[in-house]
């Protein structure tokens, strides 16, 4: 190898390096979950916000609204997943740029461990060495919600928040996505209306082979995301399908028929939280115009 062509092999090397995601324990932060009046009534006031966000504005009026509760209760639950859920939504749906997404789904991610500390058997794995995907053993059902999030943020990040050289480095994150997704399953196998089974199509279509990924699994599992989504009445499978799963197929025709069928959906009967679901018809929309 010439004396150039080991600096160029050096410099990517070093250039990969800058891009892979590290994880930093943020457990100190954490408090434990005591309500109090004020929260409470605080909680009451974020729940409305959340109920009827359906703008950027909404969305960041709640963001406020849970904050306000963790002033008074730090460990507040359910603000803690909530502004996890609301994070994601602002990177995916109100940010733009790379930078500035992949910071919105950071600070998901964030949320979302916070939520999982509250369980004492997973914060005291945490501080005794593990990362939260292997110490996901000791969750349960109450922190279903944090665990997904936690997913749908790293998934989010690896689409809209990384260049091409990130994923390649940081692929193997979604091994650990993959982690809090068979503990979802163990401890609340109904929970999601297709939303856990899509993200575990993710994976599989964006592994590689050789770390576990397998497009026939993903397959299998968009089949399941859509029966159970039908079932519950989501309408995130659909959306997912035609947004992502067919325009990576070049399922051209399949992918519109989709999107027109999330567009039609009378917004009353579904079960989608409604900032999500807003979010969702009007992306399908946008990318109908787009044809």
């Amino acid at each position: 190898m010439t004396l150039m062509r080991a600096l160029v092999v050096f410099a990517a090397l070093l250039l990969l390096a800058g891009c892979s995601m590290t994880w930093r324990a943020n457990w100190p932060a954490v408090a434990d979950n005591r309500p109090t009046p004020a929260s409470r009534e605080l909680m009451g006031r974020a729940e409305a916000t959340y109920a009827v966000a359906g703008d950027e504005e909404g969305v960041r009026r709640a963001i406020v609204d849970y904050q306000r509760v963790l002033g008074e209760n730090p460990g507040d639950v359910r603000a803690l997943t909530q502004l996890s859920t609301l994070h994601i939504l602002l990177g995916a749906a109100y940010t733009s740029g790379r930078q500035a997404q992949s910071a919105a789904f950071h600070t998901a991610m964030d949320y979302a461990e916070r939520a999982m500390y509250t369980n004492p058997e997973f914060r005291a794995a945490v501080v005794g060495g593990l990362p939260p995907w292997e110490a996901a053993s000791t969750l349960t059902a109450a922190e279903v919600e944090a665990m997904f999030f936690w997913v749908t943020a790293v998934q989010y990040d690896f689409k809209d928040g990384m260049y091409l050289a990130e994923k390649i480095v940081n692929v193997g994150w979604l091994r650990y996505c993959q982690q809090f997704l068979d503990r979802i399953d163990a401890v609340a196998p109904g929970f999601g209306g297709g939303g856990v089974e899509f993200a575990r199509v993710i994976c599989d279509y964006a592994l590689p082979k050789g770390m576990g990924g397998d497009k026939a699994r993903g397959d299998e599992y968009m089949h399941r995301a859509l029966v159970k989504g039908a079932e519950q009445g989501w309408l995130m499978p659909r959306w997912g399908r035609g947004k992502y799963y067919f325009e990576i197929l070049g399922e051209k025709e399949l992918q519109r028929q989709d999107l027109e069928w999330v567009a039609g959906q009378d917004p009353a009967q579904m079960h989608d939280p409604y900032p999500w679901l807003v979010y969702f018809q009007r992306n399908a929309r946008e990318l109908l115009k787009e044809d």
